[in-house]
């Protein structure tokens, strides 16, 4: 059972040693998907290290949104930014993610808690390895689901099809919006993908 957010928050805040702060004060996150991100984080901290960030990703959300949040633990800011989920897990392109896989070959976005590995070039260029911390996505390294830039989730993109494109199960950005990931979001950061 998930304690309360407010007890989740001010844990996560005094284990990194700072003073309690409200974490994403405009309301950005709902609040039942940032309790589950901060239990997972809890959970899972043995496998991560403390980098004064989590990432919550919002697939709730229709894909024209800012959906995948960079919560500043010492402050408790947020940084919202678009990314796209896999074709698999939206087979009409809707924008709208249904399912989550992960199965090889789905071509589907896998669900749960994952930590940011190592930076590496790749056919997309510029990328970041995932590993799954759960067995909702224990198969995300061997998958290749990973974070990197896609000109279907560009600016441009969005606005001639008022939604972005699909990846094969990874987390895609526009180009800005990697750089920006990456700059801000340390490796061995937890990521929680949920719905």
């Amino acid at each position: 059972m998930i304690r309360s957010l407010s007890a989740l928050a001010f844990f996560a805040l005094t284990a990194l040693g700072a003073q309690a702060v409200t974490l994403d004060p405009q309301g950005q996150i709902r609040p039942e998907l940032l309790g589950e991100a901060l239990a997972a984080q809890e959970s899972h901290k043995a496998d991560t290290r403390e980098t004064g960030r989590l990432v919550v990703v919002d697939y709730s959300l229709h894909s024209r949104e800012p959906r995948l949040y960079i919560v500043n633990l010492q402050t408790g800011d947020v940084a919202a930014l678009r990314a796209t989920h896999g074709k698999g897990s939206d087979t009409d392109h809707d924008g709208f993610l249904d399912s989550f896989s992960n199965e090889s070959g789905s071509n589907a976005s896998p669900e749960g808690a994952f930590v940011t590995a190592e930076e590496y070039i790749g056919q997309h260029g510029q990328s970041l390895r995932l590993d799954g911390l759960d067995a909702t996505n224990s198969a995300s390294r061997d998958r290749a689901i990973v974070i990197h830039a896609a000109g279907y989730a560009e600016p441009e993109f969005l606005a001639q099809h008022g939604k972005l494109g699909r990846s094969n199960g990874c987390i895609a950005f526009s180009k800005a919006d990697l750089k920006t990931f990456l700059a801000d979001v340390p490796e061995g950061s937890l990521i929680f993908v949920g719905k």
